[in-house]
């Protein structure tokens, strides 16, 4: 491979497209040429401060041009990302940031107040650094300009950890992903080639969902490696997303999950706006149907929708274009999630690990270049999931049929995609748990108009206890992130089980999913 650095893909497109818009974002305009110098400045001054190669960096940044220049900027130095969701809350903060023995820890102004209560706590960061100005703290303007617009010399070592996402996991405890280089680069290009965006260097990418998520980091990279133009929304606004769609000329939307676009599409100056450069909507991480498909199509009318599964262990997965021609012939395809994109081999076994044939249901495996290496510090859970052959478990139950299209059945580990983000479920019935007044509880996904999926609960109480939504919801905010507490909630004395004594989540699901849908 030519490429042993996922920044030098940057590098080439400053030198090829030196004043070509790289960035939009909150009505800034940066070209490959001043977003490149600005990020050589940031690695330049980390390198100043004795930031080394495999150094690990966290970064608490919102949707914005700081985390892209971040991002690129401990990639030219050989540092290692380590994304940080900006919404979880600080004990959370703590233990992922002391988990990834993060040596620097980037933040948003506005993220000050949860650093600062746990600062003392945070014992492997020598360096805060504030995305404005924090007391106690370096400010990345006064990083930046400890060094210059100079090339640094780039690390080179493409099996060297280029950046560690963390996923959710059973226990509830989140997994780092460990990603070389090479594995962001073979992602990269085989998404580029999935997608259609590197064939042409005057695509205009909008994305709307959070870049330190797996998704968002890979549709930036893979805009700016085929040197287009990329539109940073970091709010749900409908007329301001439509304002930019016209006047940029938007080709390509990413917008998670699938059900966010009804929430663009119902915008009632819909009529007002000319969205006929969009060509291509990318989702995923939530449920599609029918009904959205038609309204995507329609709603953009030269477009097509693009939809597919995916994990950040497996780098790439699937995908399949959907049309309205699709969805008016109601093809059997409308229900898969596709056919498996390059560089990367799916297949379906058994308990046992043999392969199945087709319509047959197991959990699906996945190998290929753009994998994960294993999670970091975490040698059982890395055994537990990566075969000696190279496979990755990816605890998703599916079928194929004979035309190789696959199609999701269900979630071994019951993860919820709520909104966009990972929720799950034991992790949060164990803080239901907590709860003096419940004796067991159940918690499920259930489909959402607006989040794609909601996160539901049926709480078993004690005997002689009450308690309701909003106080459940105030229980979990002590130790969740907001967007994990429960959506719905049903209270019951005693928990449905079957003759074996297990509780059958999908049955629930499928009872609740109707009555909840009443509450809504």
């Amino acid at each position: 491979m030519p490429y042993h650095n996922v920044a030098e893909f940057l590098l080439l497109n400053a030198n090829r497209y030196p004043q070509k818009t790289a960035l939009i974002c909150r009505n800034r305009r940066i070209s490959y040429q001043d977003l490149n110098q600005k990020v050589n400045s940031i690695a330049n001054g980390l390198l100043a401060l004795g930031i080394v190669p495999g150094d690990k960096a966290g970064y608490l940044l919102p949707n914005s041009n700081y985390l892209i220049e971040v991002y690129y900027a401990l990639q030219k130095i050989g540092a290692v990302a380590v994304p940080l969701n900006s919404r979880v809350i600080s004990r959370e903060i703590e233990f992922l940031v002391y988990n990834s023995q993060c040596r620097a820890l980037f933040f948003a102004d506005f993220l000050a107040p949860k650093v600062q209560e746990i600062k003392k706590n945070l014992k492997t960061v020598e360096f805060l650094i504030s995305a404005g100005e924090t007391e106690g703290a370096y400010s990345l303007e006064k990083v930046a300009a400890l060094g210059d617009i100079s090339e640094p010399v780039i690390f080179r070592d493409e099996d060297a950890p280029s950046r560690i996402q963390f996923t959710g996991g059973t226990t509830g405890l989140p997994k780092g992903a460990m990603r070389s280089h090479y594995a962001e680069i073979s992602q990269m290009l085989g998404g580029m080639i999935s997608s259609g965006v590197g064939a042409n260097p005057d695509e205009v990418v909008l994305i709307h969902c959070p870049l330190d998520h797996h998704a968002g980091h890979s549709w930036f990279n893979y805009t700016l490696a085929a040197g287009g133009t990329l539109i940073i929304c970091d709010s749900l606004q409908p007329d301001e997303i439509l304002s930019l769609i016209e006047r940029e000329r938007a080709t390509y939307l990413l917008f998670l999950p699938p059900s966010t676009y009804l929430r663009v599409l119902d915008c009632p100056s819909l009529a007002d706006y000319d969205l006929s450069s969009v060509k291509l909507a990318q989702s995923a991480a939530g449920y599609t149907s029918p009904e959205i498909i038609k309204r995507i199509c329609t709603g953009f009318s030269n477009c097509r929708m693009k939809y597919g599964w995916g994990q950040t262990e497996s780098g790439l997965g699937t995908s399949l274009i959907f049309t309205l021609d699709m969805v008016e012939k109601d093809v059997p395809e409308l229900a898969s999630i596709g056919k498996p994109m390059p560089f990367i081999e799916l297949k379906i076994v058994d308990e046992d690990g043999r392969e199945l044939g087709v319509g047959e249901v197991g959990e699906c495996l996945s190998r290929g270049p753009a994998a994960m290496g294993g999670y970091y510090n975490q040698p059982e859970l890395t055994d537990s999931c990566l075969t000696s052959d190279g496979w990755i478990h990816t605890g998703d139950l599916m079928k194929r049929d004979e035309y190789d299209y696959f199609y999701f059945v269900s979630r071994k580990k019951n993860m919820i995609k709520s909104g966009g983000e990972n929720v799950f479920s034991q992790e949060v019935e164990n803080i239901i748990r907590k709860h003096p007044a419940v004796v067991n509880c159940v918690v499920f996904g259930i489909p959402d108009r607006h989040l794609g999926e909601a996160v539901a609960a049926v709480v078993q109480l004690g005997e002689g206890c009450a308690m309701n939504l909003k106080q459940l919801q105030e229980h979990c905010r002590e130790y969740l992130s907001s967007y994990k507490k429960p959506r719905y909630a049903d209270f019951v004395s005693v928990l449905p089980m079957d003759a074996a004594g297990k509780i059958r989540i999908y049955r629930l699901q499928e009872i609740y999913k109707e009555k909840f849908k009443n509450q809504s």
